[in-house]
């Protein structure tokens, strides 16, 4: 691909012929007779083509579209251009490839501005329909505070979702049996009591409660208070710096809006009534933290 600087756009052609063709185009130019002064393009092929100077013509996939002085046209890669024209043409290569850089992100910018009422919709959509992230961050808020999850429940959940592991599990005192059984493989005495870890099952939907999965984060500030921000920016004014960031943003969004869908879904397959129930069991209830738990998972829909 071949792109084309000019002062009020990017000019993209596909045909190197369009290159060539140009009226000033000189493709057997002699460095040691002309003098550069500004660069006006950049191209990328997987054919390689020949530099333009004279006493070069190395094939080369890519390089820069340079002028002369005197208004003369040729190609030249950047090896040839810091051996031939030196700091000019680090200078002016540097300061092409930081313009092309800031137009093509304000182009990116605006876009996706055409774009924002779209995208917008799309997250309303993600918060709004049945069971949607609205559902879902408002149940795990609930889940982790313990004015409406019994304390054990939410310290048990909690820990889980530190060390990211979904295996339920509670600790017993070993029968002798078992004690013997365990001696024998380990080949040493046991403590008495000893204690084994049961397992009761596997807590679907643990992620939804990892940082990175967090649908504020992700939805509302994320995308949401971005998308209201550009709206009220000036695109062709923002600086090189400013552009950068809204660039790295637009190359984050479909993956933070495919995100905050799988924290959706990982939402609803935790929050069930039969999923949730594991953790009474294992977090050691007395029968009034039971009730006041089965009371919350009601609430909860059924698998």
């Amino acid at each position: 691909m071949i792109v084309l600087n000019s002062d009020k756009e990017i000019v993209r052609v596909d045909s190197w012929s369009d290159i060539t063709d140009r009226a000033g185009f000189n493709g057997n130019l002699n460095p040691a007779e002309h003098t550069l002064v500004s660069i006006i393009g950049r191209y990328a092929f997987k054919d390689y083509v020949p530099c333009g100077l004279s006493n070069c013509h190395t094939p080369h996939g890519k390089g820069y579209i340079v002028v002369t002085k005197d208004g003369r046209e040729t190609n030249i890669g950047k090896d040839c251009g810091r051996t031939y024209f030196g700091v000019d043409f680090e200078t002016l290569s540097n300061k092409f490839d930081r313009d092309m850089t800031e137009k093509e992100n304000r182009e990116k910018l605006w876009n996706f501005y055409f774009r924002c009422e779209e995208v917008a919709e799309h997250v309303t959509t993600i918060r709004t329909e049945a069971y949607g992230a609205n559902w879902v961050y408002k149940q795990l808020n609930a889940l982790q505070n313990i004015r409406e999850v019994p304390a054990p429940v939410v310290r048990r959940i909690a820990a889980m979702a530190k060390v990211r592991d979904q295996n339920v599990t509670y600790e017993r005192e070993a029968t002798e049996v078992e004690i013997e059984q365990l001696e024998q493989a380990q080949g040493r005495r046991l403590m008495r009591p000893h204690y084994v870890s049961i397992l009761i099952g596997k807590l679907e939907g643990l992620e939804a409660l990892f940082p990175e999965n967090n649908l504020k984060v992700l939805l509302i500030d994320g995308v949401s208070e971005r998308i209201k921000e550009l709206n009220a920016a000036n695109i062709d004014t923002l600086t090189f710096e400013q552009l950068r960031k809204w660039a790295r943003w637009l190359g984050e969004l479909d993956e933070v809006l495919e995100r905050a869908a799988r924290a959706v879904r990982s939402g609803r397959a935790l929050l069930t009534q039969e999923n949730l129930l594991k953790l009474s069991e294992a977090s050691g209830l007395n029968s009034d933290e039971h009730e006041l738990y089965v009371a919350y998972l009601k609430q909860l829909p059924k698998p």
